[in-house]
């Protein structure tokens, strides 16, 4: 049995996530994981029925956000990949992932982007990196923007 069943997979949909989203799949591939990516969206933010959001609630016309990330996924069609959208505050973002691997933490990791920078308040992961870090009860791993093997 591999050491990781799960991969667990932040994400804001900037292009440090979708590069954390191929190391996650390419892990997974190897360690015959799965990869939840995880999402939080702000209030008032609505789901629909096929998941799909409503961010505006002038602009009532649901949107897909995981339209890349299918993409990306059919690249490894034999790595499950599971989609979570959860709505909620952004300062609880760490928290409500953490919540999200339960108390059993022992073969899951978290494999994230940053963009090694600071100042991007909209973001909400990229500037989580080390905070997820210190608070997680599970291993991380942390892809750095432009990081991209091959």
């Amino acid at each position: 049995m591999s050491v990781f069943h799960t991969i667990l997979h932040p994400t804001d949909f900037d292009p440090p996530s979708l590069e954390a989203f191929r190391v996650a799949r390419s892990l997974a591939q190897q360690l015959g994981a799965k990869v939840i990516a995880f999402h939080i969206a702000p209030s008032p933010t609505a789901i629909t029925g096929d998941g799909r959001v409503i961010t505006d609630p002038k602009s009532p016309t649901p949107v897909d956000l995981w339209t890349d990330y299918r993409t990306a996924a059919a690249q490894t069609p034999d790595v499950e990949v599971r989609y979570s959208l959860v709505v909620g505050k952004e300062n609880e973002a760490t928290k409500m992932m953490i919540e999200l691997i339960g108390q059993n933490p022992a073969g899951v990791l978290i494999v994230m982007g940053t963009h090694a920078r600071t100042g991007l308040s909209r973001l909400i992961w990229g500037n989580r990196a080390e905070e997820v870090v210190r608070l997680a009860p599970c291993s991380v791993l942390v892809v750095k923007e432009g990081a991209q093997g091959g």
